[in-house]
């Protein structure tokens, strides 16, 4: 099992496209990055950002510009995939078009002459997690886009190889049968002590299945950590508005611990040294009231969304910022309805103002 680290690695591509074609793309910039063994990692970003480029120089189907790649501090930068030992989901699926599903599946250990009675058992095993056990003898041409993502998941996971590279590999699926098949996965990879880097552009994804959680953005990663540590302790406001969503205040510090928003101050949960700064709040942490208080920030009710477990209210200020407030139990507010918000000074995070705020918001 592999401790994997990268060190430097560029990968730049030349644009073949006729609007730029010649131009050199810089796909991944300069990476390094350590994955410990035995965890289960997500590549988390929109998408373009250069999660996929970066996942596929680890499986050796691209060679990086420049950099390494260790494996257990062994150079395999230049080494060929199949001495790797990887199981890799494709976002396309790459089935064999003329063998049914258990053979699809069983592909990995029938090649290496690994094939036992204890694998057979294995791979029926597999194919009931991934709900398809009753569809064995069915060939890829009979399968849905889903099912086929989920045969592309059982074959990798057949393979018993120490490292799994997953690049979306739910992302065909619905909803329900994404959520189980996403605790599936996780259960398995602790069962047999599989290192994980699983890529996806879902941020509820990558919260509920992840040990650590590597953000990326323009070919750069710009955090790494658990999904807590992330979603709690953002260092950018790109990864506040990212992962989870997050309302911004943009104002100008008027004290050591105040900060002034329109006409409003608000306190801070500690000192910051710079004039310009932007705060932010998490939707569900943001207090509504119907009495207007003139001391807090008001605005008027413009949308209330019904999303399941929780409330969406969204409520727009006099300069036209949209605040997205969340409730589990629905508030009496109405729409059109003026009201005052509020947080408390522990929920707010604290950025230095960037010089274009919607070039860093934006992914």
């Amino acid at each position: 099992m592999p401790n994997i680290e990268l060190k430097k690695i560029t990968k730049k591509f030349t644009s073949i496209n006729e609007a730029t074609k010649g131009e050199v793309i810089t796909a991944v910039d300069d990476v390094s990055l350590k994955i410990k063994k035995h965890s289960y990692n997500t590549l988390l970003g929109p998408s373009g950002c250069g999660k996929t480029t970066l996942l596929r120089m680890i499986a050796g189907l691209e060679i990086p510009t420049s950099g390494k790649i260790y494996f257990d501090k062994k150079n395999i930068t230049d080494m060929p995939t199949q001495k790797r030992d990887i199981g890799f989901v494709f976002q396309n699926y790459s089935l064999f078009p003329h063998m049914d599903i258990w053979h699809n599946v069983g592909y990995g250990p029938i090649v290496r002459n690994e094939f036992t009675k204890e694998t057979e058992k294995f791979i029926h095993s597999v194919l009931r997690m991934v709900k398809l056990d009753e569809r064995a003898k069915a060939y890829p041409s009979e399968l849905s886009g889903g099912m086929k993502q989920r045969v592309a998941v059982a074959r990798a996971i057949a393979t018993r190889s120490p490292l799994m590279l997953l690049d979306e590999p739910l992302g065909a699926l619905d909803v329900r049968i994404g959520t189980a098949l996403r605790y599936d996965l996780m259960k398995l990879v602790k069962k047999y002590d599989l290192t994980t880097i699983h890529v996806t552009h879902n941020q509820e994804e990558a919260m509920t299945i992840s040990d650590n959680i590597i953000m990326m953005k323009r070919g750069r990663i710009v955090q790494s950590g658990s999904p807590k540590e992330i979603y709690d302790k953002p260092n950018s406001i790109f990864s506040a508005y990212f992962l989870g969503r997050c309302n911004f205040f943009r104002s100008e510090m008027v004290g050591k611990k105040t900060a002034k928003f329109q006409d409003t101050i608000i306190k801070l949960p500690k000192n910051h040294r710079k004039k310009k700064v932007v705060l932010g709040v998490r939707g569900e942490k943001i207090h509504i009231n119907s009495k207007l208080n003139k001391k807090n920030i008001q605005g008027t009710i413009d949308f209330i969304n019904f999303l399941g477990e929780k409330w969406q209210y969204i409520i727009r200020l006099s300069d036209g910022t949209e605040i997205s407030a969340l409730k589990r139990v629905p508030h009496k507010a109405k729409i059109g309805q003026k009201v005052s918000i509020s947080f408390y000074p522990d929920n707010i995070l604290i950025f230095d103002e960037p010089k274009d705020f919607e070039k860093e918001k934006s992914v």
